[in-house]
């Protein structure tokens, strides 16, 4: 269920989204309305709402004053407005859509689809952030948890001998053999391992130090890792890695 808020001083134009919003689309409920931008940022700090439609011109401050009361924007923010003269102002601000007077059914329809989506996307995000520092901060046999597509995946540290970068994804090897899958980058979990004796040999490769078999000399060199793979070692990270070796 997605909370909005109106903030609007015209009374048939707040009367009239809110019918729409309550009536004619899934999921929705208006949290509350208000005239202005002062009474708009009284209501989202009363309901913390997802979603915010916010008209622009209105008396005394037009809607672009409301971000200068919050900081961050936590909340999406849907433009409403029959001067189609703001667009390129309202996308400079974090606006997620921009609906012109009269509001057209299916365009609302848009605009709350891509906050709903936006809203998940970050929620799960958090909640795998969250989750992932507080197992980090755990001495408790040093897991990780990491996102797959069917959930999340606990694995202890010392089971990991390496882990590849393809793009926007990651291959784990681990010692039982499995390979698992997961949608985030290299980067995000050089950071998680960087605490455990975890080195990124190449762009592409992140290694356990505690898993190599032999280190073979030469312009960068590779590693021979416990399950008989081996990884590059790239030239410019080559000095760096000698510095880690000698410090295990």
């Amino acid at each position: 269920m997605l909370r909005a808020i109106i903030i609007d001083d015209e009374p048939k134009s707040r009367e009239g989204l809110e019918a729409m919003l309550q009536d004619m689309i899934k999921d929705v409920v208006v949290a509350a309305t208000a005239d202005s931008v002062a009474n708009g940022v009284r209501a989202i700090e009363k309901h913390q709402p997802d979603v915010v439609f916010l008209d622009i011109e209105m008396p005394r401050n037009d809607g672009f004053a409301l971000f200068e009361a919050f900081n961050p924007v936590d909340f999406e923010v849907v433009f409403t407005t029959a001067h189609e003269q703001y667009a390129l102002q309202a996308f400079r601000t974090t606006a997620i859509d921009y609906l012109l007077k009269p509001i057209d059914l299916d365009q609302l329809n848009q605009a709350v689809d891509k906050v709903r989506e936006k809203r998940q996307k970050d929620r799960v995000n958090k909640n795998f952030e969250v989750f992932v520092n507080n197992l980090k901060n755990s001495n408790a046999n040093h897991q990780i948890a990491i996102s797959s597509s069917d959930g999340l995946i606990f694995l202890k540290v010392e089971n990991i001998i390496y882990l590849r970068g393809d793009g926007a994804y990651t291959y784990f090897f681990l010692k039982s053999g499995e390979r698992i899958t997961t949608s985030k980058n290299l980067k995000e979990y050089e950071d998680l391992l960087s605490d455990y004796d975890f080195f990124r040999v190449h762009k592409s490769f992140l290694i356990n130090l505690h898993e190599m078999k032999k280190y073979v000399r030469g312009e960068g060199g590779y590693v021979v890792m416990s399950n008989g793979d081996t990884v590059d070692v790239s030239k410019r990270r080559k000095e760096n890695f000698m510095a880690a070796l000698s410090k295990l």
